[in-house]
């Protein structure tokens, strides 16, 4: 609650206040709620869902996520268009109606505290204080997740920000050409992360997502190495779409392995180091871009990710197998995971 109360009133001063020390310090304060958020996301959901469910609820969570955000793209876009084409948007100015799709977007980051109040009555259960970090068995469980974070956090930051530049200056796709692709991408990850459950639970939540990974790898490459567009528009959706249907399997499968005193500082731990990582190779990929193209960094990412998906793999695949043994067992007995939620 307090994270979307922060990010509303940051939005709400960027757009009103056209100080640049405002603006700067605003994105920066709505980042940090931002965070806040993230963070509390996935251990509210492990501690409030069943190892049953689990899976399924950080699948629609992520698939509704990527929904939304595709919605607000095009409803960012169209409002200051439509409101030009009324007499008072059209007298007020493009200032004027950037603000109003600004604003919006900050009553609508707002209006998200309706849902979490419709909670009150989940039951939280108290974290108990402990020195978990200096159990060996908790440390080889938050090393893997470190490290995954890290090398998919920098290899996502050598390409990623530079996809749009990547179809504009190789094949001179225009702006609306190039929003397509990317709503189309996020709707096809979404209907893929609600597949996942169904692969997880005849394969298992590790073997899916790592599979998902390493096959989108192939796609990756291609987009290095392209010339012609349709190819290149269907490896970004493929790579797109396996790569991060892969996020809510591996999601679940952490906060499922940590220890509930645990699970928000191991979602904290990853959020920071992808994040670190995306920054620093962010701006690492722009020096490389202009020195050998834009075939170099996809080739890298391609590298980090596999060191990162088989090296958590291989991490986890012990504690995997673990897990899924109780769950099972969990299902024999008839436990189905539909307990009592609230007080």
């Amino acid at each position: 609650m307090l994270g979307a109360v922060i990010e509303a009133i940051a939005f709400t001063l960027r757009a009103g206040v056209l100080h640049p020390a405002v603006i700067l310090t605003a994105s920066f304060v709505a980042g940090m709620a931002q965070s806040a958020l993230a963070i509390a996301a996935a251990p509210f959901l492990s501690e409030h869902s069943t190892s049953r469910e689990r899976t399924h609820l950080f699948s629609v969570f992520f698939a509704t996520e990527l929904v939304a955000s595709v919605c607000g793209d095009l409803i960012g876009g169209w409002v200051p268009s439509l409101a030009n084409a009324t007499a008072w948007g059209a007298a007020a100015g493009a200032l004027v109606r950037y603000r109003v799709a600004l604003l919006l977007g900050a009553a609508c980051g707002l209006s998200s505290i309706l849902a979490v109040l419709a909670m009150r009555g989940v039951a939280e259960s108290p974290i108990r204080k402990t020195r978990a970090f200096a159990d060996p068995a908790a440390r080889r469980r938050i090393l893997p997740i470190a490290v995954e974070a890290v090398l998919i956090g920098v290899g996502a930051g050598l390409v990623i920000p530079f996809m749009n530049l990547y179809f504009a200056t190789r094949f001179a796709c225009s702006s609306a050409q190039i929003g397509v692709f990317f709503s189309f991408a996020q709707i096809l990850t979404a209907c893929a992360a609600l597949v996942g459950p169904v692969l997880a639970r005849r394969f298992g939540a590790l073997n899916t997502a790592t599979a998902f990974q390493l096959l989108s790898l192939p796609f990756l490459v291609t987009l290095g190495a392209e010339k012609h567009l349709a190819v290149a528009v269907g490896a970004f959706w493929f790579r797109a779409t396996l790569m991060q249907a892969s996020t809510p399997l591996i999601n679940s499968l952490v906060m499922e392995a940590m220890p509930p005193d645990l699970r928000a500082r191991a979602a904290s731990l990853a959020n920071l180091l992808w994040n670190g990582g995306w920054a620093l190779s962010a701006t690492a990929s722009g020096i490389l871009i202009q020195t050998f193209g834009y075939a170099v960094p996809f080739y890298v990412t391609a590298v980090l990710y596999a060191i990162a998906s088989l090296f958590f793999f291989f991490s986890y695949r012990g504690i995997a197998a673990d897990l899924r043994r109780a769950q099972l067992s969990e299902e024999a007995k008839g436990l189905r995971g539909e307990g009592p939620l609230t007080e």
